[in-house]
């Protein structure tokens, strides 16, 4: 995987994220970290260097993100396309990222991520909607439709500048 350190910008780097929805709340999907706060600073989890049996994590302690590490607060540089099959326990949203930023080919890995702004999907109905005005609303960010996010967006921050995007392999 091989990245590039962004750097230092005059405003926030905009990226797109994927929850977990869990009750009432938000998780990573892939680690139990949960996003109670709408600021997440990145930690390199012990629990990480069990996930692929290792690979790709370093042993020792070290700020989060590392060049040589999968650590971060992982975003897309693009709205992923949605499933096919509706999911109400996810959620996409924006995020801005400060701090240390690996820029990768399709998304990037941050020292800080804010939540600025989460999607509800329409079509799963007014349960999902409200679920998920709950947690924008617990956490003092915007809710939009999910298609609304690019949109959104845009009010946030900048993307990554494209001199700085990683040549596609």
């Amino acid at each position: 995987m091989s990245g590039a350190v962004a750097p230092d910008l005059i405003q926030p780097v905009v990226g797109f994220r994927k929850w977990r929805v869990v009750r009432d709340h938000l998780t990573s999907p892939y680690i139990p970290l949960r996003w109670d706060e709408p600021v997440i600073e990145a930690r390199c989890f012990p629990a990480n260097r069990s996930l692929m049996f290792g690979a790709g994590w370093l042993e020792e302690p070290h700020a989060a993100p590392h060049p040589h590490c999968q650590c971060g607060v992982y975003a897309w540089h693009r709205l992923p396309p949605f499933a096919a099959i509706p999911d109400p326990d996810r959620a996409f949203g924006v995020v801005a990222l400060t701090g240390r930023i690996e820029v990768h080919e399709d998304g990037m890995r941050a020292e800080r991520a804010a939540i600025r702004a989460l999607g509800y999907a329409p079509n799963l109905g007014a349960r999902h909607r409200e679920t998920m005005r709950s947690i924008a609303a617990g956490l003092g960010v915007e809710l939009v439709t999910e298609d609304s996010l690019p949109e959104a967006a845009r009010h946030f921050g900048g993307p990554v500048p494209a001199e700085l995007l990683p040549a596609a392999a």
